[in-house]
C-alpha cells in the first residue's frame, strides 16, 4: 500500500471503525440498562453485521416508568461520542411489528423490565 488509500481501502477502514464503535457501544448500553432496570434492543444492520457506509444504529429503549425517553438520550449521546449516527426510539413509540422484528433479529442488552 502506497501513501494514498484506494476507495476500497477507505471504505474498509470506515466499516471497521463502525464495527469497532458498535462493539464499544454495547457494554455502555448494557451497563446503563442494568443500572436503570431496563434494556436496549440493538437491531438492524448493526446487529446483523451488514452495515454500509451510511448505516445508522437502530436501538429500541425498553425501560419502566417512562424511562425509555431518558435512555434514548443516553444512547444518542454515546453513539455520537463514538462517531455513530443513532436511531433510538422508546418502545412505547414503536409498533409491535417492529419490536417483534427487533427482538427476533437483534441483541438485547440489559434486563427485561
Amino acid at each position: 500500500m502506497g501513501p494514498y488509500l484506494t476507495l476500497r481501502e477507505r471504505h474498509e477502514r470506515k466499516l471497521a471503525a463502525y464495527r469497532d464503535a458498535v462493539e464499544a457501544l454495547k457494554p455502555l448500553l448494557a451497563a446503563y440498562a442494568r443500572e436503570h432496570g431496563g434494556r436496549f434492543i440493538l437491531f438492524g444492520s448493526a446487529a446483523r453485521g451488514s452495515a454500509h457506509d451510511q448505516s445508522d444504529v437502530d436501538i429500541i429503549a425498553d425501560f419502566p416508568e417512562r424511562g425509555s425517553t431518558a435512555a434514548c438520550g443516553f444512547a444518542d449521546e454515546r453513539c455520537w461520542a463514538l462517531g455513530l449516527t443513532p436511531d433510538c426510539r422508546p418502545i412505547e413509540w414503536t409498533s409491535d411489528k417492529v419490536v417483534a422484528r427487533a427482538l427476533e433479529e437483534g441483541v438485547a442488552l440489559g434486563e427485561t423490565p
